[in-house]
């Protein structure tokens, strides 16, 4: 009976997990939750999310998570808890064109996700119920 094609498969599985495990692992981000799902902007507040995941980028010099709310980019957002959570801030207005002034938020529901530079992560959503100033 000739074993060597099973311990031959053995050693290859072996070197196969060695060298692509890393490489799995640093793939492109998850994300898997967003809090709260939905927000009320009001003109002045801060508000922010938290985002809930794997494989955020860890640098501190220089973050390479984008997250993106809509057509949003908020660029250079770091990560906390080993590269599992991120926390921006919603501006209550987005910046316009050129030189248009900021415009205010849409209510309804905009994907969120983060870009990284091993790429994008899932989609999700937020809604954005209302949109307001102080009195």
């Amino acid at each position: 009976m000739n074993t060597f094609p099973a311990v031959h498969a053995a050693t290859l599985c072996l070197a196969f997990t060695m060298a692509c495990a890393p490489a799995m692992a640093a793939g492109r981000p998850r994300l898997t939750a967003v809090t709260p799902d939905s927000v009320h902007l009001i003109e002045g507040n801060v508000t922010e999310l938290d985002l809930r995941g794997v494989g955020f980028d860890t640098t501190s010099a220089a973050p390479g998570n984008s997250v993106w709310i809509g057509a949003l980019e908020l660029r250079g957002v770091p990560s906390r808890g080993g590269g599992t959570a991120l926390r921006v801030a919603i501006p209550s207005a987005i910046a316009g064109a050129g030189e248009s002034a900021p415009r205010a938020w849409m209510g309804g529901r905009y994907p969120i996700w983060v870009s990284t530079r091993a790429g994008a992560s899932d989609t999700l959503s937020v809604a954005i119920t209302s949109v307001g100033r102080l009195p």
